[in-house]
């Protein structure tokens, strides 16, 4: 039976030992960092996504101001 198992027919018996109480929030606390690395790194890479996606639209609006400049430069070298 493992440790978990033991505390829930602890409980369903009416007792619980203070062993069981320190596994319990020890169990607590480690959890609670786990779920903190993950949010961290999941912020992390929704801003890692964000960040490339801007990347790419700036490249995109580089190149596309750059065609116009080119366009408008050739269009008054013809003199219109």
């Amino acid at each position: 039976m493992d440790k978990l198992s033991e505390i829930k027919a602890d409980i369903k018996r009416g007792r619980l030992r203070l062993e069981s109480i320190n596994y319990l929030v020890t169990e607590l606390e480690s959890q609670r960092g786990i779920n903190k690395e993950i949010k961290q790194k999941s912020r992390y890479k929704n801003y890692m996504e964000m960040a490339k996606e801007n990347l790419t639209l700036e490249e995109a609006l580089k190149r596309t101001r750059s065609q116009r400049d080119y366009y408008k430069n050739q269009l008054n070298k013809l003199g219109v």
